[in-house]
């Protein structure tokens, strides 16, 4: 970690993780990305609306798999509703955690998207990995709305995301996100809001 100070308020920001790509200046809300040792700012954090949440930043969490530690916050809208994910520590291993209306998801990134990729944006669309055929439930858009604390990578809030869910047996569950410029899939399964607890 590393001390940094914002390049639009001089303020001290947060000590840097090694992972952390992006960081929010808790004093002007700025966004604020490394790129090459150099930091820029790159917008506004958005305004998260506090409320009663399952996940704190740095604040630990114990899942079925071990124990959580939040480092960054993304709320993305999709219209009817939003969602929350958290990237974090789970017992040093560095995974998201999702948290959408009270439901939970584990999930890492894929060693490889799908070989059809956005293709496979279409309800009743499947694929396998591994041992399991996933199945395309829901496609839509999100806009990613706000973000606070480090992610390691930078978002641009405004940046539209189309989505897809791809449920497999036994909660298992992919997701894939296609967005200007990038695209990302992740693999976990489903927890039961109620086997989160404070560690």
């Amino acid at each position: 970690m590393s001390q940094k100070s914002c390049p639009n308020c001089g303020a001290a920001l947060p000590e840097m993780f090694a992972h952390a790509r992006m960081v929010n200046c808790e004093f002007c809300g700025s966004s604020v990305v490394l790129e090459d040792d150099v930091l820029r700012k790159a917008g506004e954090a958005g305004a998260m609306l506090d409320a009663p949440e399952l996940i704190t930043l740095g604040r630990a969490v114990r899942l079925p798999e071990g124990e959580f530690t939040a480092w960054g916050h993304v709320r993305y809208d999709y219209g009817r509703g939003h969602w929350d994910e958290y990237h974090g520590a789970l017992d040093g291993e560095l995974v998201w955690v999702s948290v959408d209306e009270g439901d939970v998801v584990l999930q890492r990134p894929m060693e490889s998207e799908p070989s059809e990729g956005r293709a496979l944006f279409r309800v009743g669309a499947s694929f396998e990995a591994g041992d399991t055929t996933f199945t395309c439930t829901e496609v839509a858009n999100a806009i990613a709305v706000a973000f606070r604390g480090q992610l390691p990578e930078p978002i641009e809030l405004g940046d539209t995301h189309l989505y897809a869910n791809f449920s497999g047996t036994g909660g298992a569950l992919v997701s894939g996100e296609y967005w200007e410029g990038g695209s990302s899939w992740f693999i976990g399964h489903w927890i039961d809001p109620f086997e989160v607890r404070t560690a």
